[in-house]
């Protein structure tokens, strides 16, 4: 089978038991092999029919950064099932390392491989934004929680603290979560994320600035964005932004790493340094 390969993918994040391993970032190096069937790209030499590598790995870099593994084994199984969550992959090889862990050895890690199974459909990926301005700490923690029973939370970017829009209402905390799962976009916002909200309380008015306990929205559905303002908002551009910097404004060519980058000089919002919703 063919192959498209990510070579010496060097990532900092947390992985280990020990106290010093997780207290600070190290060094995670990262091989992958994908197999699928590139003949068709070979034919056409069109970007939209190859196995999308930059796409893989700045997925991975966002994994990595946040997952806090413990070990590498399941790092990798977790990274094997993202891969293979990817349009035409059906096959991945995929290594994980350790550098310097074990005095005079180079590295230490595993090698893995795994195959999407046969009759099975792909797993849909999707980046939800989490938004509230009425107990946003307690709120975006609940909502996160019961995201985790419903799909595969794969990670959550920053929180940010952004003035409120439309109104002169409370400070917002915004964060975006990606997730995994085997629902369609109607159903997930009908059979997940609606009933979220109203177990938290979520009250729906005309005034649709009016401030909420919670408010999740589907903002990019497989690679589809669903939601303009993911260009044009602060909120939704800052922390989708660090999870996908490199997703591409069709109509502008500018990838959302430069939207955020510029909406932030003209934006008061800040980070919320104490509080990660990863580990919520």
């Amino acid at each position: 089978m063919d192959q498209t390969f990510i070579k010496d993918l060097l990532v900092r994040g947390i992985i280990g038991i020990s106290e010093r391993e997780r207290s600070q970032k190290q060094d995670i190096l990262i091989n992958i092999v994908l197999y699928g069937d590139i003949s068709k790209a070979g034919q056409s030499d069109a970007i939209h029919d190859c196995i999308n590598y930059r796409t893989v790995a700045k997925k991975t870099i966002a994994y990595v950064e946040r997952a806090a593994r413990y070990t590498v084994e399941a790092l990798a199984s977790d990274l094997a099932r993202l891969c293979l969550e990817e349009a035409g992959v059906e096959g991945v090889r995929i290594r994980v390392e350790k550098p310097g862990a074990v005095r005079f050895a180079h590295s230490v890690g595993v090698e893995i491989e795994r195959f999407h199974p046969a009759g099975k459909s792909r797993r849909h990926q999707a980046y939800i934004s989490l938004g509230s301005n009425i107990a946003p700490r307690q709120n975006l923690v609940r909502a996160v929680q019961l995201l985790r029973e419903a799909v595969t939370v794969n990670a959550i970017s920053a929180v940010w603290e952004t003035e409120a829009v439309g109104s002169s209402g409370p400070r917002f905390m915004n964060a975006t979560a990606w997730i995994s799962t085997d629902l369609d976009a109607v159903s997930l916002k009908d059979r997940v994320l609606r009933p979220i909200e109203e177990q938290l309380g979520r009250v729906r008015s005309e005034d649709k600035y009016a401030p909420r306990t919670i408010d999740l929205d589907i903002l990019v559905f497989d690679e589809k964005v669903l939601d303009d303002g993911l260009w044009k908002q602060d909120f939704l551009a800052l922390p989708t932004g660090e999870l996908r910097p490199d997703l591409l404004d069709e109509h502008t060519g500018r990838n959302l790493g430069e939207v955020a980058q510029n909406l932030r000089i003209h934006s008061s919002a800040v980070v919320v340094p104490d509080l990660d919703l990863n580990t919520a």
